[in-house]
């Protein structure tokens, strides 16, 4: 699977909204600059830890023209239960089918039932990252795919449409989860815009 290459035109694409209606990066361009964040969604401690920190950044990343996508791989149903519990600072994108992830490039590797009983075991005991959302396990049919082995990914796509930041890779990185760029990189990243 090819990545995104800085310099490429975003793939478009259109995903329902926790809070609403579909909506796709190119509903702003021209307008805004747009970071698309791919993410396992609010059943992962680790995402809600990012998640935390780009709520804290964003009105840093709004004077400067930008919008977060978050794109999820949570059911549209479940992503509008956590919109009516969470305040969900920025639209929560649902490709449960991961369809949007492929067409950026990010993929999923394929384990036996043994690596999801480990990595189930291991989260189970791992030190959970501090969150603004709070502390919950996700729901079963969440969690395959919250332990699953697939990439993240993290773009910064220009008014034009077109890639200026590129992050992507498994999740797990080391011991622990990849971490996201810190909010003083991503102000860095628009103000070179």
């Amino acid at each position: 699977m090819t990545g995104i290459t800085i310099g490429s035109p975003a793939p478009s694409f259109r995903l329902p909204s926790a809070q609403g209606p579909e909506i796709g990066a190119d509903d702003y361009r021209g307008r805004k600059h747009v970071i698309v964040w791919f993410t396992k969604g609010m059943g992962c401690p680790f995402c809600r830890s990012h998640m935390s920190q780009l709520a804290r950044g964003y009105p840093e990343f709004q004077k400067r023209d930008a919008e977060i996508l978050e794109i999820s791989i949570s059911p549209v149903a479940r992503a509008r239960l956590y919109a009516q519990k969470f305040q969900l600072p920025f639209p929560y994108l649902c490709d449960p089918d991961l369809r949007v992830h492929a067409q950026w490039g990010l993929g999923r590797r394929a384990h036996g039932l043994g690596y999801y009983a480990v990595s189930f075991v291991m989260g189970a005991f791992a030190a959970k990252p501090a969150n603004d959302y709070g502390a919950f396990a996700p729901p079963l049919d969440e969690m395959r795919g919250v332990l699953s082995d697939d990439d993240m990914g993290f773009f910064i796509v220009d008014k034009q449409g077109v890639v200026r930041y590129s992050l992507a890779g498994s999740y797990v990185e080391g011991k622990g989860a990849r971490p996201i760029p810190s909010n003083d990189e991503v102000v860095s990243e628009l103000d070179r815009l």
